[in-house]
């Protein structure tokens, strides 16, 4: 059992604990070790490293000898054994299991135990009299601050190899000599440089996700330019498709999605989600250095200067994930969700732009790394002095725009407490029928005083108006010949078929009038203004069209999820109904919770930056701390921010980073391959102004990015897993690539940059798949069958699976079929099969057929069809694996 606070074992007599019975041992095995094993080893075992307090529940010696401090149990006295008292939930700051309370015969059966001796029948080492050693924690901050993911960053001296000649003739650029060097000291060569049409395919797949037509690496190939591969990278850092494709890598690690696990009445989805999207793709496009970039997403409302429209990148705040909370439950436990959402934007934070697992000191001082808990909560009230709100796409000035947003989530909650109380007024009705109205009235105050955004921005107030649902008056009981017609049409439906609502079936009588539905706790309002929710906005915009009109998923309304700085409380003075208090403008500072349990806090933490990359004090004094966390990351911590960003660019590069954690730099995770080459890079990115198209053509026109991917019996041999980046890793592509280059080469693509959103199981949509939807409640069948990350969290890869599901796509789906089709209809003037066969390797593989391919289609012609010989074909590794 986790303890809230340190708890040990006195010393007892060895005759009280001795005294054991047939009767003593039976209870124990029966009731008192199956809880102890089920509900405390986890955290007090003799087998970890360090038990939670030093105490030991697992054996007979660690419960007599105790934790560090203070009795737990009295053998003879169950009143005086603190041990029942933390199962028994008395005292707020002593509650174990901390997931909750035992039923209470579990809880009886302790204190019969207790009362009886505490009779243990388990036999182990006889017990000492030395006491229980200190608790071993992870590093403590001065032996951090010497870990290697914290050290400054400087350009390394050119590593030197053993053959110079080879190394002129092969190298292109410093980083080629820090991987030479390697492999001569594991007695490796790298690997011959692809062919030219191999360069021109893997460098468009890299940089937008798309193949070369097979005239493009037909003239590629031609090209006698020595300097045609430079020119090729500068050309594809130029498109338009370059945003695409690496703003879609950016959008894993920053958990993007449009709507929330469950999307209920606290957490709808967010209708505009897919601006903070397409921001992300025209900063990439842009060139936005990295550090600004980030900086941006994280506090670009309160940046001076800031363009308005980069404002859309506090969706990285504004549309994060939350759970519905429903207010009726308890302070402790509403506060607890609240909690859960701070956290995940700590880690988000933590593990996507530090790459430290800071949210593993939540409930303790971090078991590993030099992070404090009061580093934790310090980050934490940076997040519940946030709060998400709509933000009008219109340039207004800033005071309006912050009585916008306080006003957009203060109706919401009202409206949403007006009608939980009406519809759901529990035992007690009268009551609960006057905080209706009144919550009620106070919502329709705040609505009624943005009545001066009538004449200027319309658009503003009907949105705030869409959000102001005043509950309908409840329904009277029906009559007796009404309930007769809601049986008889219950009685009448068909089995397996959905059963209408009986308010539906009722006839629309004075008695019962058809209007008088139970009242929505979520805003849904009118296609033209969707709701807000707590953290974001909610509803989905749009509605169903034609059948050939692509699937919408959000909201055109100008607005964009954002957040502004205003504290969220959690108010519990009302004994039936928990109330959320935004105030703008006061932050939050957070009390460090012990084992994350709110009912117990501890001391006050002011917000500041992590204390092991803190040069002086680093406390936060302009509002939410938004600002100087974001300044921190890149000033104390831009050599470990660097060393993040440069590792996941070369594993995107390379199909796998030099550091293979690339959300872990702590002492659990790996340390880098290429030391010397991460810190290299990681400076030099720094001193070229933190580009990222800078590092992208400083890694590509390397001699170790250019390599073949080909096996060589003498490499595997040493190195199976390419650690000394021998070769380049031949992979898989991710789905998005795979989807878009099927739209290609079937001459479907649409290569358009549209606005909202569409469903990728829409058969009409041809968009490229970064305007696809994403959802945390139900995931797209495609993204979920090629391993799409889940964007409750920051991911930090993408996990390659083979399934018997996805062999079934490619040769069941009709998404393949229609593919296999369109491919053959390009085709179509060609006069016959040869040649047809020929354009077809052309439109797919970027090549001509062998002699050989060519006779085995032509034979499989003589009895299969030329869409499914199109369907093999687009089934083929070489279309789905990098070359």
């Amino acid at each position: 059992m986790n303890m809230y606070r340190t708890l040990a074992l006195t010393a007892v007599t060895a005759a009280t604990l001795c005294a054991q019975t047939p009767a003593g041992t039976e209870f124990f095995e029966k009731e008192i070790r199956p809880v102890l094993a089920e509900k405390c080893y986890g955290c007090h075992s003799s087998k970890l490293d360090s038990p939670m307090a030093g105490l030991v529940l697992d054996t007979k010696e660690g419960i007599k000898k105790g934790g560090v401090d203070g009795p737990v149990i009295v053998p003879g006295n169950p009143a005086s054994s603190l041990l029942l008292k933390a199962l028994s939930y008395t005292r707020p700051d002593l509650q174990m299991p901390p997931g909750g309370k035992l039923p209470d015969d579990k809880v009886a059966a302790f204190e019969k135990w207790i009362a009886a001796g505490a009779p243990d029948p388990r036999e182990d080492a006889p017990m000492t009299t030395t006491a229980a050693p200190p608790v071993k924690r992870g590093m403590d901050i001065e032996t951090g601050r010497k870990w290697w993911a914290f050290q400054p960053v400087a350009p390394a001296a050119q590593p030197k190899v053993k053959n110079t000649t080879f190394a002129k003739q092969w190298a292109k650029n410093k980083l080629d000599y820090f991987v030479l060097a390697k492999l001569e000291q594991n007695k490796l060569q790298p690997s011959p440089e692809a062919d030219r049409a191999t360069l021109i395919e893997r460098a468009s797949l890299d940089l937008t996700g798309l193949r070369p037509s097979y005239e493009e690496v037909q003239a590629f190939v031609a090209d006698k330019d020595p300097a045609a591969y430079e020119k090729l990278i500068g050309r594809l850092l130029a498109s338009s498709h370059y945003g695409e494709r690496w703003g879609r890598y950016w959008l894993d690690v920053a958990r993007y999605a449009e709507d929330n696990p469950t999307s209920e009445a606290t957490n709808p989805p967010y209708p505009f989600a897919w601006r903070y999207r397409d921001w992300v793709i025209d900063a990439v496009n842009k060139y936005v250095p990295y550090n600004k970039f980030v900086k941006l997403q994280l506090a670009a409302d309160l940046m001076p200067n800031t363009p308005h429209d980069d404002l859309r990148a506090l969706g990285y705040l504004g549309a994060a994930p939350i759970y519905h909370t429903d207010l009726r439950l308890s302070k402790d436990v509403t506060e607890t969700i609240f909690t859960d959402a701070w956290d995940e934007r700590v880690d988000a934070v933590g593990r996507g732009l530090l790459g430290l697992t800071v949210g593993c000191a939540r409930c303790h001082d971090h078991k590993f790394d030099p992070i404090l808990t009061k580093d934790y909560y310090a980050l934490a009230g940076v997040f519940a002095s946030t709060t998400a709100a709509p933000r009008p796409v219109a340039n207004v000035d800033k005071e309006t725009e912050q009585k916008f947003m306080y006003a957009s989530q203060r109706i919401f909650y009202l409206s949403y407490l007006s009608n939980l109380m009406n519809g759901e007024p529990g035992s007690k009705p009268e009551e609960a029928a006057k905080k209706s109205a009144a919550f009620n009235a106070e919502m329709l105050k705040v609505r009624d005083s943005m009545a001066f955004l009538k004449d200027e921005h319309p658009e503003m107030l009907a949105y705030l108006d869409s959000l102001a649902k005043s509950p309908k008056p409840p329904a009277p009981p029906r009559t007796p010949a009404a309930a007769a017609v809601a049986a008889a049409a219950a009685t009448a439906t068909t089995p397996g078929t959905a059963t209408a609502p009986a308010t539906a079936a009722a006839p629309a009588t004075a008695a019962a009038p058809a209007t008088a539905a139970a009242p929505a706790t979520q805003p849904v309002p009118a296609p033209a203004a969707p709701a807000v929710a707590r953290a974001q906005g909610g509803g989905r915009g749009g509605a169903a069209g034609a059948a050939v009109q692509l699937t919408r998923g959000a909201s055109e309304l100008p607005f964009m999820q954002s957040v502004f700085d205003a504290g969220e409380f959690v108010d519990g003075d009302d004994p039936d109904l928990t109330t959320i208090d935004i105030k703008p403008g006061v932050p939050h500072d957070m009390h460090i919770l012990p084992h994350a349990n709110v009912a117990a806090p501890g001391d006050l933490v002011p917000r500041q930056f992590l204390t092991v990359l803190s040069n002086g004090d680093t406390t936060f004094k302009q509002g939410s701390g938004r600002l100087e966390l974001a300044d921190d990351i890149f000033n104390q911590g831009g050599a470990l921010a660097a060393r993040v960003i440069v590792n996941r660019v070369w594993g995107w590069h390379f199909g796998k980073p030099l550091v293979a954690t690339e959300s872990d730099f702590g002492a659990q995770g790996e340390k880098p391959t290429h030391p010397e080459l991460l810190d290299d890079l990681a400076a030099r990115f720094i001193a070229n102004g933190w580009s990222l198209k800078w590092l992208n053509r400083e890694i590509m026109l390397s001699a170790a990015y250019r390599q073949s991917s080909h096996p060589r019996a003498d490499a595997l041999a040493a190195d199976a897993t390419n650690t000394l980046i021998w070769r380049m890793n031949p992979r898989r592509l991710d789905i998005e690539a795979y989807r878009d280059n099927l739209l290609q080469v079937s001459g479907d693509l649409d290569t358009k940059t549209p606005t909202l959103s569409y469903d990728l199981d829409a058969a009409a949509n041809h968009l490229r798949s970064v305007y696809g939807k994403v959802s945390r409640g139900r995931l797209n069948t495609l993204l979920a069958l090629y391993d799409f990350p889940d964007p409750m969290m920051t991911a930090p890869q993408r996990e390659l699976t083979i399934s018997p599901l996805q062999q079934l796509f490619v040769m069941n789906s009709p998404f393949m079929q229609e593919r296999a089709t369109d491919l053959v209809k390009r085709t179509d003037s060609d006069p016959e099969n040869q040649t047809k066969i020929r354009d077809m390797y052309r439109d797919a593989l970027n090549r001509n057929p062998t002699p050989k391919e060519l006779d085995t289609a032509l034979s499989y012609l003589e009895k299969g069809t030329l869409n499914q010989f199109a369907q093999a074909l687009l089934a083929s590794n070489e279309v789905i694996f990098w070359p």
